[in-house]
């Protein structure tokens, strides 16, 4: 046993827990093993615990995923380093409890990270007793004072190369849309694609390129008509002219469902009229739509890909996309999607 004014542990014995504790020894073979006593082990453990994942599932039905409760020698040493880097001076964060459990909950219950967190509580101009910066947040998270959750990771996939399959679209190319839509200086532009999984069913992604608003809609299969049921129903819902002012123009790439651009700028109200006006991206050039491939990946980390879309209900999709809309975002200052969204709304007449 470890006696009473030794030194701390090394990073040889960490190494050593962290071998033993993940081969399923019990905390009190370990203590042996190390030579120091239980409260030791366990304190350390806790120092260097981390959650793995062990497999990505749907993010609404949580149960599905596994998480294995692990020890990291590494983490353990640097949040020891850290303490004695601090040694002397108390912490800025000192028994402010309403701050941490404010931004803990945030994370835990939104599942948000906490810089995300943090950069809307400077947006907001929110009073706490504490104000720290940025890299000090970091900090209190490596030492575990602070939570930092972050849902699945998308994983880069191999393709294997296919025969392409060329398509012109008979529309309007990207090359003539103007300027001040790329450059994001007015409200009303969107882009839009699908989203596909394991089943026929698929979802519809609408993203507005000034706020990063987001609209999706499950469709049974990726088909035109599909697309343009989806389109009808939204310009019933927002009306005929206020539709127009909205979604002023439409960015999609050259799949199948898109390339009927009359059906899709044609009012659903008077088949003469023009809803809206739809560009086209250059053949395999997602680029070209940024911020719908940017949008996309986020609800990949909800949704996997292979996931069978076909359990979704309408109302999980409408919380994923509440999820989106309302994530403080770096790229608005930590504004929300919704909140701009709201704002442009207002201004219009």
């Amino acid at each position: 046993m470890k006696k009473k004014g030794t030194k701390n542990l090394t990073y040889t014995q960490r190494l050593q827990i962290e071998i033993l504790f993940n081969a399923k020894h019990h905390k009190q073979e370990i203590a042996k093993m190390v030579g120091v006593s239980l409260r030791t082990i366990q304190r350390e453990l806790k120092r260097g615990e981390y959650e793995h994942l062990t497999k990505q599932s749907n993010f609404w039905y949580g149960d599905k995923y596994k998480k294995v409760k692990r020890y990291s020698a590494e983490k353990a040493q640097q949040r020891y380093n850290n303490l004695c880097s601090a040694k002397g001076r108390p912490l800025k964060v000192g028994n402010d409890f309403e701050f941490v459990n404010y931004i803990n909950n945030r994370v835990k219950n939104e599942k948000i990270t906490a810089h995300a967190v943090w950069g809307q509580i400077q947006y907001k101009q929110m009073r706490f007793k504490t104000q720290i910066s940025k890299q000090t947040l970091y900090n209190y998270i490596e030492l575990g004072i602070i939570e930092n959750k972050q849902i699945g990771k998308v994983k880069k996939q191999k393709h294997k190369q296919q025969k392409a399959i060329k398509r012109v679209a008979r529309g309007v190319s990207i090359e003539l849309r103007p300027l001040e839509i790329k450059n994001r200086l007015i409200f009303g532009h969107w882009e839009m694609d699908c989203l596909c999984g394991s089943s026929h069913d698929t979802f519809l992604v609408m993203t507005e390129r000034y706020t990063r608003q987001e609209i999706i809609f499950k469709m049974e299969n990726q088909k035109a008509e599909s697309v343009l049921k989806c389109l009808d129903n939204l310009e019933r819902q927002y009306g005929k002219e206020k539709f127009k002012q909205v979604f002023k123009t439409i960015t999609v790439d050259n799949g199948a469902e898109f390339l009927d651009f009359q059906s899709l700028e044609r009012s659903v109200f008077d088949k003469n009229s023009k809803r809206t006006s739809v560009y086209y991206c250059h053949p395999y050039c997602s680029c070209e739509r940024g911020t719908n491939e940017r949008m996309n990946r986020e609800i990949r980390r909800l949704v996997p890909k292979g996931t069978n879309l076909s359990v979704y209900t309408n109302n999980d999709v409408e919380k994923i996309q509440n999820w989106l809309n309302n994530y403080p975002r770096k790229v608005l200052n930590f504004a929300t999607s919704q909140e701009l969204f709201d704002k442009c709304m207002k201004m219009i007449t």
